[in-house]
């Protein structure tokens, strides 16, 4: 009989709110079971409010996958895990080398998690599952969770993936076009001027609001423009659930946009098809240019770290024009 269930989902926000279905279906269905998620502090309040059942262990990002270069860090991280006496380990799909480790050595019986060729030790999980094709990398999430419990054999989880539930962080009825400028990495944003003249065109006939960046260039956006500092992310959740409409790039708050049915505009940029928007999808608007032989750069099971494209850097954000993306916005707008 399973009782303790350990979690590996040690990354980005945007990687923990696709995996957010994962645990609160987990809990749902086994209320008895004792599920501890190991994730960054960045993504660590969804799962504190969305899933309090849940134990929540952080760990940077960086600090835990380098542990392997550093033995008594290591050392000290298995001997925390082995203590928790996991009877099975459950692994996202983009974890790397060290969650593997550590999972295999945890003491758990069941280790489960994706085929990655990337991951010098993958065949330490008793049980690997290859994404599909083109397939989400939510979907694949969910797919691996599956094939957990008939491992066990346990009853199924639902077919069908739902989105996250957010609803515990609240929401700020507010109406406002909401913009976001930022990414995790430099050359998966829309440049900051474009998109502060854009915000101020949009800001003529709507409300906007506007997640800074801490860039001096923001002091040019217009006084009706609504500066936000970056702050928790409770209240980024909270604002973004009172949206009538969202902007930003790929990345994590374009993925609490699909989860809350908010409505959008994306700047795709080096991203593959496996990271659009995984819930509500007919209610965006995916930048890409097919045209652009370098689009995508990054891999599905890694980003590159900087724009592959050497002729025309920055190609894939560099063919959106403010006139052109501001027209697209107040059609869909207008259409609403």
């Amino acid at each position: 009989m399973l009782k303790t269930l350990l979690i590996s989902k040690v990354n980005q926000l945007g990687d923990n709110v696709v995996y957010l279905p994962v645990v609160q279906s987990l809990v749902e269905a086994h209320p008895d079971w004792h599920i501890v998620v190991l994730t960054s502090p960045t993504a660590a309040r969804l799962y504190e409010v969305c899933c309090p059942e849940v134990e929540v262990r952080t760990y940077e990002t960086a600090e835990f996958n380098g542990a392997w270069r550093h033995p008594a860090r290591l050392w000290h991280f298995w001997r925390e895990i082995r203590s928790l006496k996991p009877d099975a380990c459950l692994l996202g799909s983009d974890q790397g080398s060290v969650a593997h480790f550590l999972a295999r050595f945890s003491g758990a019986q069941a280790v489960v998690g994706p085929l990655s060729e990337r991951v010098k030790l993958n065949a330490l999980l008793n049980l690997r599952l290859p994404s599909e094709g083109e397939e989400h990398v939510a979907i694949h999430n969910w797919r691996i969770a599956q094939a957990l419990m008939c491992h066990l054999k346990l009853p199924p989880l639902p077919e069908q993936m739902p989105p996250p539930d957010l609803r515990a962080f609240g929401c700020e009825e507010h109406g406002s076009v909401v913009m976001h400028a930022g990414a995790s990495r430099a050359y998966k944003r829309w440049p900051l001027e474009r998109g502060i003249e854009l915000a101020n065109r949009l800001s003529a006939q709507h409300a906007v609001i506007w997640f800074e960046q801490g860039e001096a260039g923001e002091d040019m956006l217009k006084p009706q423009v609504r500066r936000m500092k970056p702050g928790s992310l409770d209240e980024l959740v909270r604002v973004m659930a009172g949206a009538k409409y969202f902007i930003g790039n790929n990345s994590g708050p374009m993925n609490i946009a699909s989860a809350l049915g908010v409505p959008g505009t994306i700047f795709n940029g080096p991203s593959t098809a496996n990271w659009d928007p995984p819930w509500h999808t007919n209610g965006f608007d995916i930048l890409r240019d097919p045209k652009l032989a370098c689009q995508p750069c990054d891999q599905l099971s890694h980003p590159v770290n900087a724009c592959q494209n050497k002729e025309r850097p920055m190609a894939c954000m560099d063919r959106w024009s403010v006139d052109e993306v501001h027209r697209r916005i107040e059609t869909r707008l207008a259409a609403a």
